[in-house]
């Protein structure tokens, strides 16, 4: 774990693998061989209050200033996708790092004095490309919570990922998020609290999407949050039977 950085910058893909990293909570890091993007990344305790709640459990396998990012995505503005410590370390005037993000995001990266020539703004059903990279907005419904929240499709080293970020299960999510072309890898969060869904309606989710690989996401970061790994691959194995599920450990690296 301790070596994370490193291992990110050294392991290289071949040219059409891609590389994903487990930051913990809903934080990535995703690896092409010649770019490296980082996903609603938390790398700090600043979600935590003067009652201690939301305090860290797991400590960041990473410092922010480890890091080399081409791209950084906050798909909202809450705390630990929106991560205030960490942002300006990895956005600022030494950096080539972009940040991506909904509106909200843009907004609450000027508030932390990020220059907007570092801001890309991406709402649901946007799509910009940068290097060959897609990235694509989709609709995410996360309540009164966040109102602009977006998922994320991201098309790199001829792979699509699909990350939902922070959303509800419902019925009509295929028709709201109409997806053209096949799924290698869904992220999917499990805690079941804060307008998510929980293993069983996480496993719905999946069997829409009917991704080659599904990683259950956005757990045991916080006691606040609750979620289980185990029991979603119960109900995954079951409702989602053709699709290969991984659980990663903080820091593990899954190449597909």
């Amino acid at each position: 774990m301790y070596d994370l950085a490193d291992r990110i910058i050294k392991d290289i893909p071949s040219e059409n693998e891609v590389f994903l990293y487990w930051l913990g909570g809903m934080g990535y890091i995703i690896r092409s061989r010649n770019h490296t993007i980082g996903l609603d990344i938390y790398l700090s305790d600043s979600c935590r209050n003067n009652k201690g709640d939301f305090k860290r459990l797991i400590p960041p396998p990473v410092k922010p200033q480890e890091l080399r990012l081409d791209f950084l995505i906050a798909t909202h503005d809450h705390g630990d996708h929106f991560d205030i410590d960490s942002i300006p370390v990895l956005v600022n005037d030494k950096t080539s790092t972009l940040l991506i993000g909904p509106g909200s995001v843009i907004e609450a990266s000027k508030k932390i004095k990020i220059n907007e020539t570092k801001l890309v703004k991406l709402d649901r059903n946007e799509k910009k490309s940068f290097s060959g990279i897609t990235f694509t907005g989709v609709f995410a419904d996360h309540g009164q919570y966040s109102k602009d929240c977006i998922g994320i499709i991201i098309n790199i080293s001829k792979k699509n990922i699909y990350f939902t970020s922070d959303t509800c299960f419902r019925p009509d999510l295929p028709v709201l998020v109409p997806l053209k072309d096949p799924i290698d890898v869904l992220i999917v969060p499990i805690n079941g609290k804060f307008g998510n869904p929980d293993s069983k309606d996480a496993s719905y989710i999946t069997a829409w999407v009917k991704p080659k690989i599904v990683i259950p996401s956005h757990f045991w970061l916080f006691k606040e949050h609750g979620g289980d790994p185990g029991l979603f691959v119960d109900y995954c194995s079951e409702i989602a039977k053709g699709s290969r599920i991984e659980v990663l450990a903080i820091g593990e690296k899954l190449g597909f």
